[in-house]
Order: structure tokens, then C-alpha cells, then sequence
């Protein structure tokens, strides 16, 4: 006869409930497609801007467990394709009022650069990411710093990361959850 573990096992697979309640919503763009970790549940709205993240979050914080205590915002690449950075700073300063009203810990993932997308999308990123870094300060918010300029970690497109890249990105979004005390 099979093992009590080996039972438990096969049927948490099968079933639809996690083993774990979430503690952890990330949500974002495209970027965030491939984040899994046991205890979090992630939402990816790919082609998404600040104000598209804003609009969705009061309905999905809604639907999510009690037990959601941590909230990880990855958003800002398509933002600078606008190529207006006071509207998209005006943009997140709406979103960091929404979030500090929502009575879990926040974290803000910086953007990632593009790669082979032109110098001056890589600027706006670059500047994006910098003013994020000083505001999440500022607003007493967690800053997740992703600014990489290694090949390694995209896929072909330049935009997205490969599988190693996801396996950094998870790995960054982690520590920092690790590192940061909870509130």
C-alpha cells in the first residue's frame, strides 16, 4: 500500500487549493509572468502602465485570502514608452497612495532595462529606476533593486527575461522580502 505521504502528496497536487495560504501578491507587466513562489500569489497583466496597476488593484486586493500581509508591484517598462516621465512619476505617487491606504507592506520593483532597445529607452529606464529608488525612500516603501545590464538574463526579444533571468528576479524578490522586517 502506498505511504500516508506519498497519498498526501499525489492529492495535494491534484488539488486546486495550495498548500500554503498566499502572503504575498505580486503583481505587474509581462515581466512578472514566470514568478511562482509557494507562498505568493502573482497577477500578470502584460502590456500593463502605472495607471492600468492602479485601476485593477482595489477588485483583485479584494478577492485575494486575509492572509495576504505583502504586496510586490513590478510596473514602469511600458511606462516609458510614453516618453512623458513627470506623468508616469504623477502616475506611481497616485499608485504609492493607493498602496500605503491598503494596510499591507509594499515593495516596488524597480523596472528592468531593456536590452538592444535603443539608448534612450535604456535612459528613461535608467532615470525611472532612479527616481523609484529615492521615492519608495522618501514614502517609506520597500525598493526591490533589479537594474541589470547582463545579456544572460533576456530572452532574444531584449524585454523579457530567460529562465535565468526569471530565476534572478525571483531570487531578488525574495531576499527582499526575507530582509525587510515585517511590519
Amino acid at each position: 500500500p502506498p505511504s500516508p505521504v506519498s497519498v498526501a502528496a499525489a492529492t495535494a497536487r491534484r488539488s486546486s487549493q495550495p498548500l500554503f495560504s498566499p502572503t504575498t501578491l505580486i503583481v505587474g507587466d509581462s515581466i512578472t509572468r514566470h514568478i511562482r513562489f509557494f507562498n505568493a500569489a502573482t497577477h500578470c497583466f502584460p502590456g500593463a502602465t502605472v495607471p492600468v496597476i492602479l485601476d485593477k488593484l482595489p477588485s483583485l486586493l479584494d478577492s485575494l485570502p486575509s492572509s495576504i500581509v505583502r504586496v510586490i508591484v513590478h510596473v514602469g517598462s511600458c511606462d516609458t514608452t510614453r516618453q512623458h516621465s513627470e506623468l508616469t512619476k504623477k502616475d506611481f505617487n497616485a499608485l504609492f497612495s493607493f498602496l500605503k491606504s491598503c494596510g499591507k507592506s509594499v515593495f516596488i520593483s524597480g523596472p528592468i532595462p531593456t536590452l538592444g532597445r535603443g539608448i534612450g529607452r535604456f535612459s528613461r529606464i535608467l532615470s525611472l529606476h532612479t527616481w523609484l529608488q529615492s521615492a519608495c525612500k522618501s514614502q517609506h516603501l520597500g525598493f526591490i533593486y533589479l537594474f541589470w545590464d547582463r545579456p544572460s538574463f533576456f530572452r532574444n526579444d531584449g524585454l523579457h527575461p530567460s529562465r535565468h533571468g526569471n530565476r534572478m528576479l525571483a531570487a531578488n524578490i525574495q531576499h527582499a522580502i526575507q530582509c525587510t522586517p515585517h511590519d
